[in-house]
């Protein structure tokens, strides 16, 4: 098993360079960029509308806070000015505009997921534009739904134990539910981008390998990029004001290689599957 899996990787290393992984995902990084902004946007005007403006601060952090480094800080600036003007700017035609940008970041990554699982893209302009749209939305609800959790969830929590005094023993499982949400949003959306995303036809098993390795790849590159941003790099010294925004370019980019790769791999352990179950 693990053969196959050291074998799987080295292709897929391999296919990503070939298949032009590394050029496409700076295309995929600018296009996610573009379309953060107006994806705040859309939150923002429904948090403003229907809930709690301060909401919109929380949902910011919980979508930016786990980045490193100061890589966030230029888009949650910018947040800041939005957050401040009326919501009635943006839940209008501007929002509908919002989520048509948005849809580009999600488009972007399906031409990516389509090369790395070598699928050509038969459904209809209309149809995937609707497929990101719909994305765009349940991610929007997703983030707000997750911010009332763990609003709430403490609230809840003092409540039972106040009646039930031996949940206290699970207080520490309680906490690593409550913070293990960001991850298993992330799992969900890697999850959804490679299932649904590129043009694939039944269920494909293997998926889960590659969300796999892009987790990992996520939270120890994280780390990593953290330390580089702490110690090595000064981009203020070469781009100036432009420091912060090349920064979430950079860590986007990153973000973006691990998602292909992990499509490129779920592709490499199909083949060397098939190879191992019918050598010639």
């Amino acid at each position: 098993m693990l053969r196959i899996v050291f074998l799987s990787f080295y292709r897929a290393v391999i296919k990503l360079i070939d298949d032009g992984g590394l050029a496409i995902a700076s295309n995929v990084a600018l296009s996610l960029l573009l379309a953060l902004f107006p994806f705040l946007m859309l939150i923002a005007s429904l948090v403003r509308l229907y809930g709690d403006p301060s909401m919109a601060q929380q949902i910011v952090f919980l979508l930016l806070g786990s980045w490193p480094g100061d890589s966030a800080d230029a888009i949650t600036e910018q947040v800041r000015v939005l957050l401040s003007q009326n919501p009635g700017e943006f839940f209008s035609f501007s929002t509908l505009v919002a989520l048509i940008l948005a849809t580009n970041g999600i488009e972007s990554a399906r031409d990516g997921l389509n090369r790395a699982y070598k699928v050509n893209e038969r459904r209809s302009f209309l149809w995937r534009r609707v497929q990101g749209a719909v994305f765009v939305l349940l991610g929007a609800v997703a983030l707000i739904a997750s911010n009332v959790i763990l609003v709430g969830a403490p609230f809840v929590w003092s409540l039972m134990l106040v009646r039930m005094e031996w949940l206290s023993e699970f207080a520490l499982m309680f906490r690593l539910l409550q913070f293990g949400l960001p991850l298993v949003l992330l799992g969900a959306t890697l999850f959804a981008f490679h299932r649904f995303l590129p043009d694939l036809k039944g269920h494909r098993r293997e998926l889960l390998w590659g969300i796999l390795i892009t987790l990992i790849g996520i939270a120890v590159g994280s780390h990593l990029f953290g330390l580089y941003l702490q110690y090595i790099a000064n981009y203020t010294a070469v781009y100036a004001g432009l420091a912060g925004i090349m920064v979430a370019i950079v860590y986007l980019y990153g973000l973006s290689v691990l998602l292909l790769f992990g499509a490129e791999f779920n592709t490499a352990l199909v083949e060397v599957n098939q190879e191992t179950k019918n050598p010639t």
